[in-house]
C-alpha cells in the first residue's frame, strides 16, 4: 500500500535490523539494516 503525496517523491523504505528484518520487508520496507547478521555482535569494550 503506497500513498502519493503531492511534491514528495519516496523510493526507499528504511526500516528493520537483523532481529525484525523479515517483518520489515511484510511491512513495505524495501531497504533493511542486517549488519549484526553479517558481521556479529559489536564489542563496545575496546576503547
Amino acid at each position: 500500500n503506497s500513498r502519493k503525496l503531492n511534491n514528495f517523491d519516496m523510493e526507499y523504505l528504511s526500516m528493520g535490523m537483523s532481529h525484525d528484518f523479515k517483518v520489515a520487508i511484510e511491512e513495505g520496507s524495501n531497504m533493511v539494516r542486517i549488519g549484526t547478521s553479517i558481521f556479529g555482535e559489536r564489542d563496545y569494550s575496546k576503547k
